[in-house]
This record gives C-alpha cells, sequence and structure tokens, in this order.
C-alpha cells in the first residue's frame, strides 16, 4: 500500500443504496479530509472515525486489525477498538512518535502495512514515517492491553538503509509487510525501492537495488521496482508484489530470489495485491480489478473515478485505496478507503448461475417461443445464440437480450446456448442440445396464446406484449382496458406484436384474437399488467481530491475554489519553494522525490498529504 494520495474535500456524497449489496461500508463514519477522530477506546463500527486508514489484517481468530494515521485498532464483533496510539486529535503536539508501551501509551507515525504471526497470533506493524518495524501483542479480551515493541529498524524520518542486525538496520517509508509459516518476515520498504527479509535477528535485503529506482526483472540487486507499496505471500515461497510506479504486478520467488512480471499492463498505480480463490486481485485507486491469468478486467469499483457509493459492485464508487485483505471466513474482501476514511467490505462474487426454460419446446413452424432466462449471482449481461440460424427474432428481441422471443422457419430441431455473465464478466454457458423441435403446419385455426417481456412496469417503461399462436395466423386484433396506455414504436392494435406504455397506475387486462383461413381464436388475461411506481434514485456524487499523484509539473485541489496557502517539504524537513494559483499548485521547480504537500482553502481547512513528484 501506499500513502501518497491524499485526500481532502469540502463536499459530501449522498448514494441511494440497493438491495443484494455486494460492496459495504463495514466500519467508520464517512467523512472528507482527515484529522477526526474518537476520544473513546472502543466505538461501534459505524461510529468510529478513522483519520487515514492505511492497513489491514486477519488475525487467527477472525478478528482485524487496522492502521490510521496515529492508530492501531482492532475490530472485535461490532465494535472498533483503539489498541495502540495517541487516544485523542492526531495534530495534537505528542499524538506521533516512537514510543513502546501499552496500548495508548504507545506512539506511532503513520503505521501502515500490518500482518500476523500465524504461531502467536502477535501483529507486526510496519511504522512507516518512523521507519521501524513494531509489534503488537495478540489480543487476548479488553482487560488485557496490548504491548507494542520494536522489532526493527531504527527511527528516521527521512529513512536510510541498511542491512545487519536487526538493531543496526534502517528502512525508509516501509509499507507493507507478511510473514511466513517460520515466523519469517518481509517488508516493502517503499522508500528505498526494495524487498527486505528479516530472519534470525537479522535485516536483508533479497530483491532490488537500494535507493535506486527502474523496472527490471532479474535475481535479487539485478531486480528494479519504483515505489512497491503492497505484498501478498502466496505461499512460502513465491510473493506477489503491487510495482505501484511501474503500474506492474511482479512475483519473487522466494528461495531464488528472482523476480519476474505477472501483469504488464493495464494498470494505473497499484497499491496492493491480494491472491484469493485461484486469481489475483489488485487495489488499483479507485477499483478493484481482477486477473485470472489471462484477462484483466475490473471486479469492483470504476477506474478513476473517485465517489462513495455502495451496492453492486459494478455501481459502487471508492476513493483511494490502501491496503486490502481477504477474510476466507465470509468469501469477503475488506479494503481500506483512505479517501473516505472508512472500511469497506466487498462480498466475494461467484459465477453466475445460469438457465433458462422456453414456454414450448415442440411448435410448428412460425410459432413464436418465449425463452425466458432464469439466472442467478448478479448476472447483468446475457448472449443467446440459435443452431441452425433459421429463426426470426421477434418483437425487437436481440440476441443480447436477458428473455428472447423467437420464431422458426423450417423443419427440424434447434440447439440453444445461453451465455450470462456477472458484474466481474465471469461467464457460465448453458447448452441445451436439439431444445426446441419444429414441425410442420397442420390445416387449423389458431390457438391463441401471447406475453409480456414486462408484468409489473413503470409508467416510463415500455412494455412488449408477444403474440405465441399455434398454427400461423395471419391478422391479429389486441384490446387493452382501460384505455389508458399509448402504442409506441409505430405499431398498432393489429400489429402481430405491439409496444405499449401504460400511463396510469393500476391493472390492465389484454385480449388478443388472431384469425387465419381455418378461423380464429382469442385469449382474455384479466389484471395482466399492474403498472407500479418506481421510488429508486440515485443522487450525483462529488468528491475532492489532489491529484495527479504521483505527479509532474502542475497538481489540482479538485473541489477548492482557492487556495489560500501552500507549502512543500522535503522528508528531510526542508521547505522547497513552489506558488500557486486558484485550485492549482505548480510543482515544476521541485525535484523529482517524496515531499510532504499542505494546503489551505479558503474556508480555514488544512489538508495534508505525501506525495510523489516523478522526474
Amino acid at each position: 500500500m501506499k500513502k501518497s494520495f491524499l485526500i481532502a474535500a469540502a463536499t459530501f456524497a449522498f448514494a441511494f443504496q440497493l438491495s443484494g449489496q455486494n460492496v459495504k461500508t463495514y466500519a467508520g463514519k464517512q467523512y472528507l479530509g482527515s484529522g477526526d477522530y474518537n476520544s473513546t477506546p472502543n466505538n461501534n463500527l459505524a461510529d468510529e472515525l478513522y483519520s487515514m486508514p492505511m492497513g489491514i489484517c486477519v488475525d487467527n481468530n477472525n478478528r482485524m486489525w487496522v492502521t490510521d494515521q496515529h492508530n492501531i485498532m482492532i475490530l472485535d464483533g461490532s465494535l472498533s477498538r483503539i489498541r495502540g496510539g495517541f487516544l485523542g486529535d492526531p495534530t495534537q503536539p505528542g499524538s506521533i512518535g516512537v514510543d513502546n508501551g501499552t496500548s495508548t501509551v504507545s506512539r506511532f507515525n503513520m503505521p501502515s502495512g500490518l500482518c500476523i504471526n500465524k504461531n502467536t497470533n502477535d501483529v507486526y506493524i510496519v511504522d512507516s514515517d518512523n521507519a521501524l518495524i513494531r509489534k503488537g501483542t495478540q489480543f487476548v479480551n479488553v482487560s488485557n492491553g496490548t504491548v507494542f515493541t520494536t522489532t526493527a529498524g531504527n527511527y528516521s524520518f527521512s529513512g536510510d538503509h541498511k542491512d545487519g542486525l536487526v538493531a543496526d538496520a534502517y528502512f525508509s517509508s516501509p509499507s507493507d509487510i507478511e510473514i511466513n509459516s517460520a515466523g519469517e518476515m518481509y517488508i516493502c520498504d517503499f522508500g528505498n525501492e526494495v524487498i527486505r527479509k528479516i530472519s534470525a535477528g537479522k535485516v536483508t535485503t533479497i530483491a532490488g537495488k537500494a535507493k535506486t529506482a527502474g523496472d527490471a526483472n532479474g535475481v535479487g540487486s539485478n531486480a528494479m521496482f519504483y515505489a512497491p507499496s503492497g505484498i501478498f505471500l502466496e505461499d512460502d515461497n513465491n510473493m506477489l508484489i503491487a510495482d505501484r510506479n511501474n503500474k506492474k504486478i511482479k512475483r519473487l520467488n522466494l528461495k531464488t530470489n528472482e523476480v519476474t512480471t505477472v501483469i504488464s499492463s493495464g494498470l494505473n498505480m497499484p497499491s496492493d495485491v491480494v491472491s484469493a480463490n485461484g486469481k489475483i486481485y489488485i487495489a488499483d485507486e479507485t477499483c478493484i480489478k481482477v486477473f485470472d491469468g489471462t484477462t484483466l478486467k475490473v471486479y469492483a469499483g470504476q477506474a478513476a473515478t473517485v465517489g462513495y457509493v455502495d451496492g453492486q459492485a459494478k455501481t459502487a464508487r471508492f476513493g483511494y485505496m490502501g491496503l486490502f485483505t481477504y477474510r476466507k471466513a465470509d468469501s469477503a474482501f475488506f479494503i481500506t478507503d483512505i479517501t473516505n476514511n472508512v472500511i469497506r467490505r466487498l462480498t466475494f462474487q461467484d459465477p453466475p448461475a445460469v438457465d433458462f426454460v422456453a414456454n414450448k419446446t415442440a411448435v410448428n413452424v412460425a410459432q413464436t417461443v418465449a425463452l425466458t432466462s432464469t439466472c442467478s449471482n448478479n448476472t447483468i449481461s446475457y448472449s443467446w445464440a440459435i443452431s441452425p440460424n433459421t429463426y426470426t427474432l421477434q418483437s425487437n428481441s436481440k440476441l443480447t437480450d436477458k428473455n428472447i422471443f423467437v420464431s422458426f422457419s423450417a423443419v427440424g430441431s434447434y440447439t440453444i446456448t445461453f451465455v450470462g455473465a456477472n458484474m466481474s464478466a465471469d461467464k457460465t454457458q448453458v447448452v441445451k442440445t436439439n431444445y426446441i423441435n419444429v414441425s410442420s403446419l397442420a390445416d387449423a385455426k389458431p390457438v391463441v396464446d401471447f406475453a409480456a417481456d414486462i408484468v409489473n412496469p413503470m409508467t416510463t417503461q415500455t412494455v412488449r406484449l408477444v403474440d405465441l399462436s399455434d398454427y400461423s395466423p395471419t391478422s391479429w386484433l389486441w384490446t387493452i382496458t382501460p384505455s389508458t396506455y399509448t402504442l409506441m414504436n409505430a405499431t398498432t392494435t393489429s400489429s402481430r406484436n405491439i409496444d405499449v406504455k401504460f400511463n396510469a397506475l393500476g391493472s390492465y387486462s389484454v385480449t388478443l384474437k388472431a384469425t387465419n383461413t381455418s378461423g380464429n381464436d382469442q385469449k382474455l388475461k384479466t389484471n395482466y399488467i399492474q403498472v407500479v411506481l418506481s421510488g429508486n434514485y440515485d443522487l450525483p456524487v462529488k468528491q475532492v481530491v489532489f491529484y495527479p499523484n504521483p505527479v509532474k509539473g502542475v497538481m489540482h485541489v479538485l473541489g477548492i475554489h482557492t487556495i489560500v496557502e501552500a507549502r512543500l517539504q522535503s522528508l528531510g524537513g526542508q521547505l522547497v519553494p513552489i506558488t500557486f494559483e486558484g485550485n492549482q499548485i505548480n510543482l515544476s521547480d521541485a525535484s523529482a522525490g517524496i515531499y510532504f504537500a499542505t494546503v489551505k482553502d479558503e474556508t480555514g481547512r488544512v489538508y495534508q498529504t505525501k506525495i510523489v513528484i516523478n522526474p
């Protein structure tokens, strides 16, 4: 994960939430900016006030640990418990530091990634801006405070690189940590552009060239990264790495220290990576993407679109993401949403369950058949194929409709193939061989039947009424009561199929009379159409962000009308001259590197973030 996304705002977002959501706010009260806090150690999940949540992991008891700007929390049932760090205003003097101790006696400065040692259930934290690796004892109960100690590294605000004994080692803005089954630790050392290992009391660099950004596969120091931000252990032999500024996902063989590329294109700024259920999932700025070994696609949210909307994966919106994790117990991802200061839950989506039925499988030539899909697991797109191709789609049906109406012009058997896909484009296919059997016409009068594609429409929807009659009618007459309806798309009451918009709420009865040279038949469906009122709506979403980040040249603070003060400070503490106008900061004269940027808007609200300036 990388915390150089900031995230500030002066407007609010609302959204109508749909039933059956698979993206929900799991913990935290949404707000924009940073610095809000609770002064009580135990808070309901929905009432917790996070300030830039960064990291998240699952312990042996399925509790989740979370880091934010200055705290270490555990999500315990319905409560968020502050187990470490200052209990109060994160901007207050004394709120950050390197102090070890029990519970809120301890101090941190931008802790980010954390991980559980499965052998002990202790939690290990990368204390990013202190450049330290810290340990917290396992959670037993509320009365037993978590004791925090330093495991490796020396305090350094600007960071450095040094291997050796854990007490002598130096890190630079470490961002993530993983622990193998033997208790050995792997550190994503963001500022040093390397992957480190802690084993037997020593720190070693196993991949990447220290303090050198680049993009290269290879063994050990021949490999190069540019802002590696998140790591994930696939097993004790392989690690995935989110190589953020190279816009790639790489794999490190932990036996040979060889780095290879897994995903080379299609990413914007990946902050973290997780492998689950045989696929690779990536936190890529404002969306989760999935890679199945061949294809990379958006799984939840929308690329390059900041927002705050719970709901279905396709319509959900996220802010800039930090780290995320997968909890197998409830088949869900839990994501730190830095922009919105909340923890989001994304329920794993099973492939769609797909099937279909026909109203009749034995029909005559020219008779219309209704093919109706019966799908679940959030199927949202459809595709039909019919063989042989001697058929005609009726009533403006398309092969991409959920349900279709089709007539057959030749005697024989027809095979139907139906494919359904969910919002993540996972597909399921059903083939029914020789499913529809078509016979030649008999000399008989019509046997009338018909169907509507929607029987509970709103007044804004157009309903298709489709003739399904047997024995080839040559003329038709539709009657609808009451008469508060409008025929659409140039159809008339004598058309074979009609399109209707119902103008009033309530019940409508429909009659179809069909005629051929042998006679006629009619069918009445009483109160067949029930017109309903819909109350579903979405309100527009607005967000304010620092963009782009990383940056080269001008950075925009979207949503702020006027910046009245702006400051750029290097990691070493030096102020760097910059200019600003309106809601833009000109960083053209600043050298490439990592900085703190601070701005104040016309309302007096102050926002600060760590940014990356590209060469």
